[in-house]
């Protein structure tokens, strides 16, 4: 009923993801498919943290493939650690496990990501840094995932 409020004042609402909506439910389902599945693209719009999707496992360019157009809105972050990870291991663990970095000091493939931006439905991206002050303040992380990303994406 909100979403379509929000439609009538040419609006969205908006699903932003962590690790969480990749645990698997009873029978195998990822939560996040269920939503992808279960909203209507006219009215939800996928706000993808690509930095969590990646600590969580997902392959974003499958994800891409799968659901082309779907993820309008990105939140651009960067981790290192994510290629120790396990199959086996629950979504908190992967989640505490990450090293948030600023872009481009990290393990996800950005030039590749971006180089499929159309294919995903790009519309509106942001740089998130959750922990930026393990880098001086959020303009100092800021800088230098600004400085990384105008290099990928050269």
């Amino acid at each position: 009923f909100r979403c379509k409020i929000a439609k009538k004042f040419g609006m969205k609402m908006l699903i932003h993801n962590h690790t969480m909506e990749f645990q698997p439910l009873e029978g195998g389902k990822l939560p996040y498919d269920v939503l992808l599945a279960e909203t209507d693209p006219a009215l939800v719009a996928m706000q993808l943290d690509i930095g969590w999707a990646s600590v969580a496992g997902q392959n974003i360019l499958a994800m891409f493939h799968k659901n082309p157009g779907r993820f309008e809105l990105w939140h651009v972050k960067d981790a290192r650690g994510i290629k120790m990870m396990t199959p086996e291991m629950l979504q908190s663990e992967r989640q505490r496990s990450a090293v948030l970095v600023p872009v481009g000091q990290g393990e996800i493939d950005y030039k590749t990501i971006f180089a499929n931006a159309e294919l995903a439905g790009l519309k509106h991206f942001c740089v998130e840094q959750d922990n930026a002050a393990d880098w001086g303040d959020s303009p100092a992380a800021a800088r230098v995932s600004y400085q990384n990303l105008m290099k990928i994406l050269g």
